[in-house]
């Protein structure tokens, strides 16, 4: 519910299965979720005449976050601890302030913070950085250079083995409603990433593009997941061959994308150190398996 982008029905749990997704990922068991961004969708009122959002609230309050994301999220918020991450959609000029109060894991400012600091999760083995890219979509120098810093602090023996968690993707494809065109995100990280030792983190985990994808990137840095497919209105198909593209500087070795809901179980194989990505349906049922996720050119999904 935004100005100038088309309405979902969110009265309708089919066009909107933001609940029967919660219901089957808790169903799976989790040890941990994670929640790549973006909480709140209901920002203007529904206009006359739509019936499908007809007596939904709207605007950063209670009524409205209740209704987007605490009340259908419920099943998955008491199977599991959850991480989460900020999204574009929690910008100070739109639901940051819920954010904040509800969400954010630091102790509640007066003032909203337009970018907040990385921090780290240790989760057993698994250390997980956190990064706020909920402005990645501003490309200034000034915007680069604070991502670039940020990255930087991953020092190669505090990254070794470790997941970048933010939002925006630092290597990301969206398709477009023409069906041809690709959009390529994102620059600023991109250009913040240019220069930094990531060899020993294993994956980049994010959010923004409402489908799911898993990129191997021809260099001996991470690979690339996006999981963006909890309920938002998804992004066209993408029916190009992903391997041999460029996105940004970054050539693809491998990678798959698919325009579907549901979400995504990752398991380590053993102590190998291979994570599996495994992309389920509404329904729970295995729809895409991607083994070698942090290795390079080892990504097979089938």
């Amino acid at each position: 519910m935004k100005k100038d982008y088309p309405l979902q029905s969110c009265n309708d749990s089919v066009a909107w299965p933001f609940a029967a997704v919660a219901r089957a990922a808790a169903a799976s068991s989790p040890q941990v979720v994670i929640h790549v961004g973006d909480y709140l969708y209901r920002e203007m009122p529904c206009p006359d005449g739509v019936a499908g959002c007809q007596g939904s609230p709207s605007g950063d309050n209670w009524r409205t976050w209740r209704a987007d994301f605490f009340d259908p999220a419920a099943p998955l918020l008491a199977a599991a601890p959850w991480v989460v991450v900020r999204g574009d959609h929690e910008l100070c000029s739109r639901a940051g302030g819920g954010y904040f109060r509800f969400l954010d894991p630091r102790p509640l400012s007066p003032a909203c913070s337009a970018s907040t600091r990385p921090y780290w999760i240790s989760l057993g083995a698994l250390r997980l950085f956190m990064l706020d890219s909920s402005e990645g979509a501003a490309e200034s120098a000034d915007r680069v250079a604070d991502y670039h810093a940020q990255l930087e602090t991953l020092s190669a023996a505090s990254a070794r083995g470790a997941w970048i968690v933010t939002h925006m993707p630092i290597w990301g494809i969206r398709g477009n409603l023409d069906g041809k065109t690709l959009k390529l995100l994102t620059q600023s990280l991109q250009d913040a990433a240019a220069g930094v030792d990531l060899r020993q983190v294993v994956q980049v985990v994010s959010g923004h593009i409402h489908a799911f994808e898993a990129l191997a990137i021809a260099h001996d840095g991470p690979s690339q997941l996006v999981v963006g497919t909890g309920g938002t209105s998804l992004d066209p198909q993408i029916s190009q061959p992903l391997a041999g593209m460029t996105t940004g500087s970054a050539l693809l070795e491998d990678g798959v994308s698919q325009s579907q809901f549901g979400f995504v179980m990752l398991e380590q194989i053993g102590a190998t150190g291979v994570w599996v990505s495994r992309f389920r349906g509404i329904a729970g049922e295995a729809e895409l398996a991607c083994e070698g996720v942090g290795v390079r050119g080892a990504l097979t999904c089938r």
